[in-house]
């Protein structure tokens, strides 16, 4: 069983914290814990989030073509720290709309918009840092969020881990390289699932329906394997899993999970857990860069 991490804030001083939020559930639990952990929340809704914020918490929502104007409201109530959280859409932009602070401000994010997610989340976090904001990961602010070495659920046969889970991880390495997933789904040597831009969960629902057909319906096993892009911008793009991640890994018919230690955030772990055992399922959580595997 894994070590319990401490749920503290990464100094005992309690800071104002300006959450930039997506969708999700990861962003409304991190809202919540934050301030019933006594930090002094204020929530900047971006448009592609529909989350309710509870009475008594400080929220604005963010337009792109008026984000000067959020910036100044932030800065008129001394917050210089920033942390964001939840799934994020690539951002439309009318650049012919904002207005001349907010044109100065975005145009090296416009300029990224054709690239990739890393580019984007790149040029994001520089701006921020220009505008003399403090980038703070979520996953500082709440330690419990990402796992150390270990395992959850049900343990594995020693043959998984020496050889699948080492193979799979390399295969993962390889893929990563690439920036364009997180995720892999890996089985004697083969790779029968990559994920793009959809997201793990679509990837894996793939798998269930090959597993579906004919060719795949006698086949079982497999692992899900999740980790980090080398160029991935962690204070801005997490790799995360969920229940119902979980729920799509047995239906796939895999036998576990394994992801990287520290890196990846785990939504409703105590959900998470429940879900393993009751599947028999394991959940794997190491270095991906050690030569001998750490549990």
């Amino acid at each position: 069983m894994l070590p319990q991490k401490p749920e503290r804030y990464m100094t005992s001083k309690k800071k104002k914290i300006g959450l930039i939020i997506g969708s999700g559930d990861l962003a409304i639990y991190c809202v919540e814990k934050l301030v019933n952990l006594g930090h002094e929340i204020v929530v900047l809704r971006l448009p592609c989030s529909q989350i309710k914020i509870r009475r008594g918490i400080k929220k604005i929502d963010i337009r792109y073509e008026k984000i000067g104007e959020a910036f100044s409201y932030l800065k008129q109530n001394s917050i210089s720290d920033i942390a964001l959280i939840g799934y994020l859409e690539r951002p439309v932009i009318d650049v012919l709309k904002a207005s001349q602070k907010s044109q100065r401000i975005l145009s090296k994010v416009v300029s990224t918009l054709n690239e990739g997610d890393g580019a984007i989340f790149a040029a994001v976090k520089k701006m921020l840092i220009d505008e003399n904001f403090n980038m703070l990961k979520v996953q500082d602010l709440l330690p419990a969020l990402t796992l150390p070495p270990g395992m959850l659920g049900s343990s594995f046969e020693e043959i998984i881990r020496t050889h699948e889970i080492e193979r799979g991880i390399s295969t993962f390495l390889d893929y990563a390289n690439l920036d364009v997933g997180q995720s892999i789904v890996f089985q004697g040597g083969h790779c029968l699932g990559m994920e793009t831009l959809t997201g793990t969960d679509e990837m894996i629902k793939a798998v269930v329906n090959y597993r579906k057909s004919n060719y795949g319906k006698s086949l079982s096993g497999g692992i899900l394997i999740k980790g980090s892009k080398p160029k991935q911008i962690l204070d801005i793009d997490t790799p995360v899993i969920g229940p119902n991640t979980i729920k799509l890994a047995h239906k796939a018919k895999l036998k576990g999970l394994v992801i990287e230690s520290n890196k990846v955030i785990l939504v409703n772990r105590d959900l998470i857990i429940t879900l393993l055992e009751s599947y028999n399922m394991f959940l794997f959580s190491t270095n991906f860069f050690k030569k001998n595997l750490q549990c």
